[in-house]
């Protein structure tokens, strides 16, 4: 996952390379346990043997606001999804292809998580 400071989208790669992912998200904001983010549902899909991007669950980011989710924030959410179809569409690409390649190096070692990454403090 790239996301860029104070931007409402992350560019997500997979290690099995399928695709790019444009996740729509809060930008990333730190917390006393580390980092946060809250999923707006919609995102952007592009597969690799695509020749464009498809938007993807358009149909659950409705149920959602019909639930009541994203109060005040759809048209924001729309809109950040609109522009990054726009950026797509006139080709530009703010990540480089070569992360469709990228793999861990077989040394390293799973970190553990410390003690109480899952309690959120008071």
């Amino acid at each position: 996952m790239r996301q860029r400071p104070g931007e409402a989208h992350s560019v997500d790669v997979f290690w099995t390379f399928a695709g790019w992912y444009i996740n729509l998200q809060d930008p990333l904001r730190r917390t006393p346990i580390g980092v946060d983010t809250l999923d707006h549902e919609l995102d952007l899909w592009w597969a690799a043997d695509a020749d464009r991007y498809v938007f993807k669950d358009v149909d659950l980011f409705a149920r959602r606001l019909v639930e009541g989710r994203h109060p005040g924030t759809a048209a924001a959410i729309r809109a950040e999804g609109d522009r990054i179809a726009a950026l797509l569409d006139a080709g530009q690409r703010w990540w480089d292809a070569g992360w469709a390649h990228w793999r861990p190096e077989p040394s390293w070692r799973v970190p553990r998580l410390p003690a109480g990454w899952d309690a959120l403090p008071c």
